[in-house]
């Protein structure tokens, strides 16, 4: 996989309709496993498309897929050894059967919230479909534990078939975000913009947006082989940056008075091509496959021009203290669009980093 690709225009639209496309191949998966029971005329089949359900249900993506397939076929090795011993110990006492059969239920419920709970899943399913045997029947209760370990590689097979790849809808809602976040800034720091805009929902829906990105770190680490570390570091600076600007909004539109204060200082002002240029670099980094670092500098010069700048021009001067606070913000946000456009590009276009990766870059 070649992090820094560019996205394609399928890839687009597969992130755009995800939902569509895995309730789609589950319909597909079910109807070509149905026809299939009924042309072999295959009884007791319907354990495989149950447990083809429960397995493929929760997981769209590939990250999650592959990373948990062992965890998959373990579980239902396991279960169907465990009923096939609960139904041998029936042989000799049903109350035994019966304490077997909770002891491995209770420890299946408390792994279910663990670090491997789809094995733990299918350890209760696949005993709860065993152990429902008839009594003594050792071959139907076979043949059942057959037809969920069927199941569960069925899913396997068609998840692998075009798969959603988590690390690619990452970056593609990564760069959504930043790009809201550009317009963000536009409408609130504006030169033209005379009255603070109404926007509140709209920052408070982009941070909801943030955090709900988390739910695609460990499928997209598994499939990009970066670290976990790598993404949580990415999404806390994302985080940050939109908290420092709904600290700067405060502090530009606060009172009359720092509001114009702000806009007549010459040292601010280049702060409005700047920052939208540094946002605008990030998203081209992410999706487009532009590797240009060269904001990262600018972003630097900018950091010191500014602390220098603003520091001659109050000197002697008595200034309201929203306008230090927006100062101080402005350099915190230039620091860390800095330090975000680094990450991204040592992570996405500088394989030499091995210390970012689980694996050596070349086996990525």
């Amino acid at each position: 996989m070649q992090l820094g690709s560019k996205i394609s225009n399928l890839e687009y639209l597969s992130c755009r309709y995800s939902r569509w496309i895995h309730a789609t191949r589950i319909s597909l998966a079910f109807l070509i496993t149905f026809i299939l029971i009924r042309y072999f005329k295959l009884d007791g089949a319907s354990y495989a498309l149950i447990t083809m359900l429960i397995v493929m249900g929760p997981q769209p993506y590939w990250g999650n897929v592959s990373s948990r397939a062992v965890q998959r076929t373990g579980g239902t090795i396991i279960g169907a050894l465990s009923g096939l011993i609960g139904l041998y110990l029936e042989i000799y006492s049903f109350p035994l059967m019966l304490l077997w059969s909770a002891v491995l239920m209770f420890i299946a419920g408390y792994l279910t919230l663990g670090k491997r709970p789809y094995m733990a899943l299918l350890i209760g399913a696949t005993l709860a479909v065993v152990s429902c045997a008839p009594p003594n029947d050792m071959e139907s209760a076979i043949t059942r534990s057959i037809y969920v370990l069927a199941g569960s590689l069925l899913a396997m097979v068609f998840t692998s078939i075009y798969p959603q790849r988590a690390y690619t809808d990452l970056r593609i809602k990564f760069s959504q975000s930043l790009e809201k976040l550009d317009s963000l800034y536009t409408a609130y720091f504006s030169p033209q913009t005379l009255k603070r805009p109404d926007l509140e929902d709209q920052l408070k829906n982009e941070l909801d947006a943030v955090v709900k990105l988390r739910s695609f770190i460990a499928p997209a680490s598994n499939e990009s082989h970066l670290k976990p570390e790598v993404f949580e570091s990415l999404q806390t600076l994302h985080r940050n940056l939109l908290a420092t600007m709904n600290l700067m909004i405060e502090a530009y539109w606060t009172s009359r008075e720092s509001h114009l204060l702000i806009e007549s200082e010459p040292a601010l002002h280049d702060l409005h091509r700047l920052i939208p240029q540094a946002l605008e670099s990030l998203q081209n980094k992410l999706c487009m496959g532009i590797a240009d670092n060269q904001i990262s500098s600018e972003l630097r010069q900018k950091s010191r021009d500014l602390n220098e700048l603003v520091l001659k021009s109050i000197d002697g001067k008595l200034i309201e203290t929203p306008f230090y606070a927006y100062v101080w913000l402005s350099l915190e946000m230039l620091r860390q669009l800095t330090e975000l456009n680094d990450q991204l590009h040592a992570a996405l276009y500088q394989h030499g980093h091995k210390h970012l990766f689980k694996k050596v870059p070349g086996n990525v």
